[in-house]
């Protein structure tokens, strides 16, 4: 009984003082890819989805973790270079991803008194990801599908009410690995059209639009009113 009675008054305390810095959400949105095939563009994106948990520290700083899948591509021939129209290649490569970054708000934001109802803010972290090459004809291909990365990136929330938020972000992945493209040498690629830069890293980037739902422990009173 007594086990019992503890367990309640924390889940008691932990509603109302933490309930406020809980918020999950989902969003979606286009991944895109720079690297040997193609440079980034707008005009070819993947599909992108993704869940988020976040954490709302203060006004100014989260924390927060996300789970997305999404397809990066490219093709050879929207390239003008001799040697992409000579390789002719084309690959789409499905990411799966892993990653914890920290938010930093530039305007005083939350579902507190006295807060903006907009902030843009900045983010960073690390992550984790598979890439699935769908095109790929070799089980002997010369790297590993599970790679590391850092993400970074700009966006903005909105407050739709006391407990909805809407966001748009922009957010670029640094990753360690050449071959998100799957461009290397085998047997049958010539290496002049196949070798690649190991000195210039893939990247990939992610543009996405997102809803998310602030967890209130009770309705909020009259000063915790946004200002406007």
């Amino acid at each position: 009984m007594k086990r019992i009675s503890i367990l309640t008054l924390f889940i008691i305390l932990y509603t109302q003082i933490f309930a406020q810095k809980n918020e999950i959400g989902v969003f979606a949105g286009g991944m895109f890819y720079r690297g040997e095939v193609s440079d980034f563009s707008w005009k070819s994106p993947g599909g992108l989805g993704g869940i988020m948990f976040r954490q709302n520290w203060n006004r100014a700083f989260s924390t927060q973790l996300t789970f997305s899948r999404g397809n990066v591509k490219g093709a050879d021939r929207n390239s003008v270079g001799a040697i992409a129209q000579q390789r002719n290649f084309e690959f789409t490569t499905r990411i799966t991803e892993l990653s914890g970054q920290l938010v930093y708000n530039f305007y005083d934001f939350g579902h507190f008194a006295e807060t903006h109802p907009w902030t843009p803010y900045l983010f960073g972290g690390i992550a984790g990801f598979v890439m699935s090459p769908q095109n790929s004809q070799d089980n002997n291909a010369p790297y590993s599908t599970l790679q590391l990365a850092i993400p970074f990136g700009v966006g903005a929330k909105f407050m739709v009410n006391e407990n909805w938020n809407i966001s748009l972000q922009f957010g670029a992945r640094k990753t360690f690995t050449d071959y998100l493209d799957d461009v290397y040498v085998t047997g049958t690629r010539d290496p002049k059209l196949f070798a690649g830069n190991p000195n210039d890293k893939d990247m990939y980037f992610n543009a996405s639009i997102g809803i998310s739902y602030v967890f209130q422990s009770r309705p909020c009173p009259s000063f915790y009113k946004i200002r406007y």
